[in-house]
């Protein structure tokens, strides 16, 4: 039996449930520069699919150079960018369109499988528990819970979780199974002694901001 199907037993049947779409879709990112002396940046990302065509999300901030320079891990399968679909800077995402279908990995479905009408604000009610699976300091797939705990001026959700360098750009998911975002950032607090990194407060873009409709044609 495979790390992502075995799930604990003592989970309930929609959490499990989500526990499987999140690691199951689950991959890593490598994206390279132009610029030799750039070095490489890693990130998490979510493999979906919309018209029979593969994709994945994406944080944009952790894009360094064209498609051509960006690798689609997992185990050891290595995939290639075919093109960058969506390119959202203010969103923090970006949509591409792989060169093939990944083995082994099982793609989320949009539409059928974001929230619908009601179901987004019950996903971004406060205390709604989430899961998500990513590649923190390369590490992984790693799978983690949490709660949303609130929001800000930007519509970003502030969930009570952790998360590290590489998690950007992970797919979180309701305990419904529905994607409902992706991992951003976490939070910095200030102290005495200066900026104070805070792994538990991680910082969330709604995944109803995304430009569904330009993958969806």
């Amino acid at each position: 039996m495979t790390t992502d199907d075995n799930i604990s037993a003592e989970l309930g049947a929609r959490e499990a449930t989500a526990v499987k779409l999140s690691r199951n879709s689950a991959v890593k990112l490598m994206s390279m520069s132009m610029n030799f002396f750039s070095g490489i940046s890693t990130m998490s990302g979510t493999y979906f699919e919309a018209n029979d065509k593969p994709y994945v999300l994406t944080v944009h901030h952790g894009i360094m150079g064209p498609c051509l320079l960006v690798i689609i891990t997992h185990d050891e399968y290595r995939g290639d960018c075919k093109e960058y679909v969506v390119i959202d800077e203010v969103n923090d995402y970006v949509i591409m369109e792989l060169a093939e279908k990944i083995p082994n990995r099982t793609p989320i479905k949009i539409p059928q499988d974001l929230p619908r009408g009601n179901e987004w604000k019950g996903s971004y009610s406060i205390l709604n528990s989430i899961v998500y699976t990513g590649y923190p300091n390369t590490l992984g797939p790693l799978t983690l819970r949490g709660d949303v705990v609130g929001w800000n001026e930007n519509e970003y959700l502030y969930v009570f979780s952790h998360a590290y360098g590489g998690a950007s750009g992970s797919g979180v998911f309701s305990k419904d199974g529905k994607y409902i975002g992706y991992i951003v950032a976490i939070d910095v607090g200030s102290t005495e002694l200066g900026p104070d990194v805070l792994e538990n407060v991680v910082i969330v873009a709604p995944a109803l901001n995304v430009d569904w409709a330009a993958i969806s044609n």
